[in-house]
């Protein structure tokens, strides 16, 4: 019998908040934001999906292989947690910034 621990239910909170979070984005900023981040941060914009696709596939393998308490995958969750929390910084930037403004 399998039993649903404290833990489980934070990860389906965040999980859950997360996707109420992306699906609230409007459409427009949706449309207008990459080409601002290009305009502002030059090459560099490129390189971030890239870099986060790359580390979220290593993250869902090592996910897959059961192996995410390594220290690879350790040092990949803290990969994606930075990436992130970059991500989110521009497009709060791009949010407070330029958006609201139009």
């Amino acid at each position: 019998m399998s039993l649903i621990s404290l833990n489980d239910v934070v990860s389906a909170s965040l999980a859950a908040a997360g996707a109420c979070l992306a699906c609230s984005f409007p459409a427009d900023f949706l449309r207008r934001f990459p080409l601002w981040a290009f305009k502002t941060y030059g090459r560099a914009a490129l390189l971030l999906p890239l870099l986060t696709g790359m580390v979220g596939i290593l993250l869902t393998r090592l996910i897959v292989e059961g192996k995410i308490n390594s220290d690879g995958g350790l040092a990949l969750v803290a990969a994606a947690a930075f990436l992130g929390l970059v991500l989110v910084s521009a497009m709060l930037r791009f949010w407070l910034g330029e958006y609201r403004k139009s």
